[in-house]
């Protein structure tokens, strides 16, 4: 890498840094999960783990919200998380990518699965 380039990441690294973070748990197979957004400068340095309990966690959920979080605990129950297909480790960064919103709002995004394996089979 030269220099300019080795410049260029990490300026790309620091904006990524000023980013929100969405994170959205997903049981199982389903198409939709539980989000949560972390304001910039609240999810650095933690672990993505410690992350998704905070967001299994939360309190005054919906109905709705409830219903996902105990899906997603019962999957856990002999499951595990998977970011990007591989069971997840280290820090939320580690497995964000960015996006950005329709109105040209960016965001770091990590979709998080929880898997259970299937019981029984051939």
């Amino acid at each position: 890498m030269t220099d300019a380039e080795v410049k260029k990441t990490l300026e790309i690294d620091k904006a990524e840094k000023l980013l929100p973070l969405v994170l959205e748990i997903i049981p199982g197979h389903a198409a939709e999960g539980l989000i949560d957004i972390y304001e910039p400068g609240s999810y650095e340095g933690k672990s993505l783990r410690k992350l998704c309990d905070r967001t299994l966690n939360k309190k005054n959920l919906s109905i709705e919200e409830q219903l996902i979080v105990e899906d997603v605990t019962r999957q856990l129950n002999g499951g595990k998380f998977l970011s990007r297909g591989q069971e997840i480790e280290g820090t939320a960064l580690e497995y964000a990518v960015s996006e950005q919103t329709e109105a040209g709002e960016k965001y770091l995004y990590v979709p998080i699965r929880a898997i259970k394996p299937q019981e029984g089979g051939a």
